[in-house]
């Protein structure tokens, strides 16, 4: 009888610690699911983000190619209605003279207003933070994938690298840049053709005002 006894009680000991070591693999495997998924996520963050970045680049270098354009030619017009104006003095009646000298002004205006509004914004540089960020993340993405993280402590290294990364930048991307990255490739044509139509409105629209005002104006006058 004892010796039954002890043979159960040993029995009992080995598959008690058969099933804390199972369960203890279930758990550590669990665990490891976990991080996979949590580091898929923050992949997927990355990637979106990258793209959010260079897309944002890319629309302020547009922005500040066409400010440059419409600084141009609103300062053209103001040289090209002043030479007109000096050439044909002694043609031009005192209406038209004072219409040229009106649009003039309004050019000039303009000009200023274009001026201020690109030393302000600054693309440029604006572009070239955006540009390095998304860079940087891109490369930070690309160590992720090769690395494929199975616990929670390398993925919380990876999610602090990369809120020091998205710290570290002066600038940050548009909602219009995001949901450009977001939509592009989807088949959510319509949301897409959306936010298409803003980012073009974002980009040329005011630029377009600009250049339109001066010879409307002549138009409307005339």
């Amino acid at each position: 009888m004892p010796f039954t006894a002890a043979n159960d009680a040993a029995q009992s000991t080995f598959v008690r610690r058969v099933d804390e070591r199972f369960t203890a693999r279930r758990e550590a495997w669990a665990t490891e699911q976990e991080a996979g998924r949590e580091a898929e996520r923050l992949a997927a963050t990355m990637r979106l983000v990258k793209a959010a970045r260079f897309n944002a680049a890319e629309r302020l270098e547009r922005k500040a190619t066409v400010s440059l354009f419409t600084q141009s030619t609103v300062a053209l017009y103001f040289v090209g209605l002043a030479v007109w104006q000096a050439v044909y003095a002694g043609q031009i009646d005192e209406a038209t003279n004072r219409l040229m000298t009106f649009i003039q002004l309004v050019s000039s205006v303009f000009t200023l207003i274009l001026g201020l509004l690109e030393a302000l914004n600054d693309y440029k540089m604006k572009a070239h933070h955006l540009h390095n960020c998304g860079l940087a993340v891109s490369e930070l993405a690309q160590e992720l994938r090769i690395a494929r993280p199975t616990d929670a402590v390398h993925v919380q290294d990876f999610r602090r690298r990369y809120n020091e990364m998205m710290k570290a930048c002066p600038v940050n991307h548009s909602r219009i840049d995001y949901l450009f990255a977001k939509l592009d490739g989807t088949s959510d044509r319509a949301g897409f053709a959306g936010v298409y139509a803003r980012y073009i409105v974002d980009v040329y629209g005011l630029y377009a005002l600009f250049l339109a005002v001066p010879p409307l104006l002549w138009w409307w006058l005339t």
